[in-house]
């Protein structure tokens, strides 16, 4: 299905990277009509950002741009000319949203800052998604996923111990509490204008969302006075509960024991009565004093066999195992992505044929069917010209003076 929840809902939308156009996108995946604001004297720098299709760079060939930005449409303004700016006021004039995730300062130095698109449009909604918010000592410094990460415990808490701050692999903030934090207060501040006819400015910090991202730990320090311990993939409460070497060429397996019934269910499993009859081990707390022997006991049962014969085995048995699965593994050969349709094919005019995630819902048993990413100003005279009413003229005159672009 193809969602027009939100039709009739246009942001004037100047996000870049990942974070921004992520927020955005939700909107456009339901309906709403996204004009991404972009200029070729300044791109969005995921446009030019790995991974490229077949390794060709090129603006319109970045994966990972395509994933962040379907259904939108792209304008190709240049906001260095102040013809181009007025054409922003314009658009701004015509949308219901407009939202941005530059550092505090640049749309004002632009003239764009809310106090200057509320008195072209008074009940606009502005969003706004600094690092560290638009006020505060720090707001000023930038800012990308993993200073992000960095700065609020993410880094430090995914490590595998003392002195390892290796870090959570990908630029989590980018991908997920930042966007969707953000398309939740858009979408607060559509009802309640609905309801009062006002707008209002929304200044999301990334450093607070991510902060809300990371668990229980603040809370534990906020109300213990103590950090927490990095204990990797183990687990401070129960054991066995870890990853562990399995056959085949880096093959590993979950599993997560959380009861006396998964350990004595484990521990039958493995054929191990020795330990399931032992009576320090009938305890979490005792099978935590036992952690590097249990985990021997269970790397040793797990390496004689792949990672989804021991996950196989051991949820049958009732204690939570997974395999340890890589990206290729996820496309090619889980049965549970593939039975839901999760993934999706777009063909892209310059990408071609190329697979993309899906929104992680279905809606009455139906998929969202997404729509293919745009390319670089493909939608500019579309929009100059129904939207804001140019005369063909008008658009060739500012296409000539390279405002458009």
């Amino acid at each position: 299905m193809r969602p027009d929840f939100l039709r009739g809902i246009r942001f004037a939308d100047f996000t870049w990277a990942g974070a921004g156009p992520f927020g955005t996108k939700v909107f456009s995946d339901f309906g709403a009509e996204v004009l991404k604001v972009e200029s070729m004297s300044r791109p969005d720098p995921v446009r030019r950002g790995v991974p490229y299709k077949d390794g060709i760079a090129g603006i319109n060939r970045s994966g990972y741009f395509a994933s962040r930005n379907t259904g939108k449409k792209s304008v190709a303004i240049n906001l260095k000319e102040p013809d181009g700016l007025e054409l922003a006021r314009a658009l701004v004039a015509q949308s219901d949203v407009v939202s941005n995730n530059f550092g505090p300062g640049a749309m004002e130095r632009l003239g764009l800052g809310y106090d200057d698109l509320k008195k072209i449009k008074p009940d606009i909604i502005y969003l706004a998604m600094p690092m560290y918010g638009e006020d505060g000592p720090f707001s000023s410094l930038l800012g990308v996923g993993m200073t992000i990460s960095a700065v609020t415990g993410l880094m430090w808490m995914t490590a595998y111990g003392p002195n390892d701050p290796v870090g959570p692999g990908t630029h989590y903030p980018d991908h997920a509490a930042n966007p969707y934090h953000a398309a939740f207060a858009v979408l607060a501040a559509l009802r309640y204008r609905r309801h009062t006819g006002r707008g209002m400015k929304i200044d999301l910090s990334q450093i607070e969302s991510t902060a809300n991202f990371v668990g229980p730990a603040l809370v534990e320090a906020a109300a213990s006075g103590r950090e927490p311990p990095q204990v990797g993939n183990r687990s401070r409460e129960h054991a066995p509960h870890n990853i562990f070497r399995c056959r085949g060429e880096d093959a590993w397996v979950a599993i997560a024991v959380e009861g006396d019934a998964e350990w004595l269910a484990l521990a039958a499993a493995m054929g191990r009565q020795d330990l399931a009859g032992r009576a320090d081990l009938r305890t979490a707390a005792g099978r935590r004093a036992a952690v590097p022997e249990l985990e021997a006991a269970v790397g040793a049962w797990t390496a004689d066999r792949t990672p989804v014969e021991v996950a196989a085995l051991l949820q049958k048995a009732g204690v939570a195992a997974a395999r340890v699965a890589n990206s290729r593994d996820l496309i090619e050969e889980d049965p549970q992505l593939a039975a839901r349709g999760y993934w999706q094919t777009l063909d892209h005019p310059e990408i071609g044929p190329a697979l993309f995630t899906s929104p992680p819902y279905t809606v009455d048993g139906e998929r969202v069917e997404l729509k293919r990413q745009p390319l670089f100003g493909e939608h500019t005279h579309e929009i100059l010209t129904g939207v804001l009413g140019l005369s063909e003229e008008r658009v060739k005159d500012l296409n000539d003076r390279g405002i458009l672009g």
